[in-house]
């Protein structure tokens, strides 16, 4: 029997005895109880009533036995073996606390590419974000099929790191959201600092005991838990180390965002029992055959507009000059006429003459 426990029941007992103002005399675990052979019960302060010698032993095996201890650090359950196999169903849960804000697009784009990673087969992803609280963000996703796997991939592009209230770190609500659909191999992104835990969520350093529990859970139903360290801090190794196992480059990892994807990878390889070399890469950005067609539709259309309101603004009627006057020039200065003479002349010579008249 423990006997930190053993002693908080003598104490009990002791207490019982100072109220009951008996004498102590019987011990237990060597020390004097405030009890006389027989219990005397008090009365109105003044009468007591002998008891059976029994029933203080019963009383004291069941405070022993019944009073609240302090919850000892739990073992870690082993970590299952790798299933070395694919098809492969497995869980990714990213870190989405403030702390990770300075590395999330790094972050973002390996668990974009990890999805690639495992598309040559059916397998099936499951995509966690969590904060304070934890969502599922995809489930079961058959990352073979490729619309179901772009659709995944988008849903990833829109992951960003959480502030305020959503900004602090559960691990106990991510493992225990990864328990609820049966994966092979759940894999940890994080920066290794829980602060949060329970429901409804307070903080305090339980908050890795939680999580060791529902790892725990996780690994005693058959899934392996792989758990990557980036950029870690004081702690933060002997944090990943209790919810995994204690081997470092099988349990967990430690690495920064420049190795992340290099280490999603391995897990992956080690998950299917193959080499790295053997997996897909991760696709080539996707040309944006629509965006850039409907920018060159849309600038063309530009183009032609303008082109349409420069040859109206040319072809616009201006000021025609107005035709010339009687006496007027078509500048606005006066003219002579000669019209009158040329008929005098005609009128003095009916028949111009020809040259027999000349001769």
């Amino acid at each position: 029997m423990d006997t930190l426990r053993t002693v908080d029941a003598v104490s009990h007992l002791a207490r019982i005895g100072d109220l009951l103002h008996c004498h102590p005399a019987i011990s237990v675990n060597g020390r004097s109880v405030g009890i006389p052979p027989e219990l005397l019960i008090i009365d109105a302060g003044t009468r007591c009533y002998r008891v059976p010698r029994l029933i203080i032993v019963v009383f004291a095996v069941l405070i022993v036995l019944c009073d609240p201890a302090p919850a000892a650090a739990q073992p870690n359950v082993p970590n299952p073996p790798w299933p070395s196999r694919c098809p492969l169903r497995l869980g990714l849960i990213v870190d989405q606390s403030s702390s990770m804000n300075a590395r999330f697009s790094d972050v973002r784009e390996a668990a974009r590419n990890i999805v690639d990673s495992l598309r040559d087969k059916p397998s099936e992803v499951t995509i966690i974000g969590f904060g304070t609280a934890a969502e599922v963000i995809g489930s079961a996703v058959d990352v073979s099929d490729e619309d179901a796997r772009h659709r995944l991939k988008d849903q990833i592009d829109e992951l960003t790191a959480h502030d305020g209230d959503d900004s602090a770190t559960n691990w106990e609500a991510a493992l225990t959201a990864a328990g609820e659909p049966h994966l092979d191999v759940v894999i940890l992104v994080t920066d290794g600092l829980p602060n949060v835990y329970g429901n409804p969520v307070r903080q305090g350093p339980e908050a890795v005991a939680a999580a060791v529990t529902a790892a725990n859970r996780l690994k005693g139903g058959g899934t392996r838990l792989a758990a990557v360290g980036i950029d870690l801090q004081q702690d933060g190794e002997q944090n990943l180390v209790s919810i995994t196992g204690s081997t470092r480059g099988e349990d967990y990892y430690v690495t920064d965002t420049a190795g992340l994807l290099r280490q999603l990878y391995g897990i992956v390889a080690s998950s299917c029992g193959v080499t790295i070399a053997q997996l897909p890469q991760p696709e080539p950005p996707e040309f944006p055959w629509l965006q850039v067609i409907l920018g060159t539709l849309a600038g063309l259309l530009l183009l032609g507009l303008a082109a349409i309101a420069v040859h109206r603004r040319r072809a616009a009627p201006g000021r025609r000059p107005a035709p010339p006057t009687s006496g007027r020039s078509a500048t606005g200065h006066p003219t002579i006429d000669h019209s009158h003479l040329a008929r005098q002349l005609r009128a003095n010579h009916p028949h111009p003459p020809t040259t027999k008249d000349s001769l």
